[in-house]
């Protein structure tokens, strides 16, 4: 039986996605709220984002108003001849042009908002079934107006409102038909229509509405633009380290915890990297803090451009140790992976004077290859398996990779690691 797609796995991958360009993304938030966005447009990177996120958040708002919409329709032929003064020639006109015509397109609508909220042209499906129904509004009036009948115009006001209030649409969309119904309601009244002295009170007040409702655009748009960004600053801020830009130690643990789960549910099979700069504490005697910091950055953006594929997972340990997660079925192709790494960095060539192993920095790794991972798997177990291969590492010389498979069956529970400095000393 084929099973459904793993939900879990997508926002994991999402998440990660997110993470890995966090430094960039953090400085482009700040850029943006330095420069500000009076004109309602983010650069193209964040407005992308917010776009997503604003179809995702508008979505009960967004049936909410198609449901309203909808049942106002479809009470509508209880009030039109009682309360409106339509005479029964034209009821049927206007009923069949309102609920026969109007009816299903704001079924439709609601129907696309329901099933594909996430969507990028789900904005363009509400502005383009407010259009339709103001334009049928409009023409309900023009009929009514054949029988001597008045039509409350103001309808077409209250709709841009809710729509405003509640279409989540950007002014840059919803704006343009907003001018263009003027437009075409004051045409209507000055040609089409035989127009009264009531009409044009009436024509007045869906003016003003109309006017409250672009002020009311405007001002709402800015205000959730800005609480997204500080909302996304804020977010990256807190599950980052400042340092680095690479998770944080407790945002690390829960996207490791939720990588672990999901290789689990999927039996894939797993590598875990425990990375540690060798002799660093040397490296900070000898170049000074503000170097060793750089160093740590550099190493950093080694080790992140090594954890780009959809559910890789990495991050700051703590001090100059850093972890990755690797989902690879290969054994051998995830050592190459690793050694790959550990090259990289001593490629990246900063110098290192003090050093009794290269003359540049280099790191050493301990490799965990956890094959058809099962349950009763801790990732605490895997890390201290990890760890263990790391001070292999450590031993055998440094600046190496040492590989080590999972073995479930004798892994010793009480020799976990819980913090960094537990390792017996190497001195880096």
């Amino acid at each position: 039986m084929a099973t459904p797609p793993d939900t879990n796995a997508f926002e994991d991958a999402r998440e990660i996605e997110m993470s890995q360009s966090a430094p960039e993304t953090v400085g482009l938030i700040r850029q943006q709220l330095e420069n500000g966005f009076g004109w309602l447009r983010f650069e193209p990177k964040l407005e992308q984002d917010f776009r997503a996120h604003n179809n995702e958040a508008g979505l009960v708002n967004r049936i909410a108003l198609l449901a309203i919409a909808l049942t106002v329709l479809l009470i509508s032929p209880l009030f039109d001849t009682a309360y409106f003064g339509v005479p029964e020639a034209a009821a049927w006109w206007s009923r069949g042009l309102l609920i026969g015509l109007l009816g299903p397109v704001i079924i439709a609508a609601l129907i696309w908002c329901a099933c594909r909220s996430h969507s990028p042209i789900t904005e363009y499906v509400i502005t383009a079934q407010f259009a339709v129904v103001s334009v049928g509004l409009l023409g309900n009036h023009i009929l009514l107006n054949r029988y001597g009948a008045d039509f409350p115009i103001e309808f077409i006001g209250v709709g841009l409102v809710a729509v405003v209030a509640l279409g989540r649409v950007r002014s840059w969309q919803i704006l343009p038909v907003a001018v263009a119904l003027v437009v075409l309601t004051l045409a209507t009244e000055v040609w089409v229509v035989n127009s009264s002295p009531a009409d044009y009170y009436h024509l007045a007040a869906a003016g003003v509405l109309a006017l409250f409702a672009i002020y009311l655009q405007y001002a709402n748009e800015y205000v959730l633009r800005r609480s997204w960004l500080d909302r996304q600053l804020l977010q990256l801020v807190a599950r980052h380290d400042g340092l680095t830009g690479l998770l944080n130690r407790h945002a690390l643990e829960s996207a490791l915890a939720n990588a672990h789960a999901h290789a689990v549910r999927e039996r894939n099979d797993y590598g875990l990297l425990m990375i540690d700069i060798d002799q660093f504490g040397a490296y900070n005697n000898h170049y000074g803090h503000p170097a060793g910091d750089d160093a740590l950055r550099r190493v950093a953006a080694v080790i992140e451009s090594h954890a780009r594929r959809p559910l890789d997972v990495c991050g700051r340990y703590g001090g100059e140790e850093f972890v990755a997660f690797w989902i690879e079925s290969d054994e051998h192709k995830l050592e190459a992976h690793a050694e790959a790494l550990r090259a990289a960095v001593e490629q990246a060539a900063i110098p290192h004077a003090t050093s009794n192993v290269a003359p540049v920095v280099t790191v050493s790794i301990g490799l965990c290859y956890v094959a058809q991972p099962q349950e009763r798997d801790s990732l605490s177990a895997v890390f201290a398996s990890a760890d263990e291969l790391l001070y292999d590492a450590k031993a055998q010389g440094r600046n190496r990779v040492v590989v080590g498979h999972f073995d479930r069956d004798s892994i010793n529970e009480a020799t976990v690691r819980k913090h960094p400095e537990a390792r017996p000393a190497t001195n880096g």
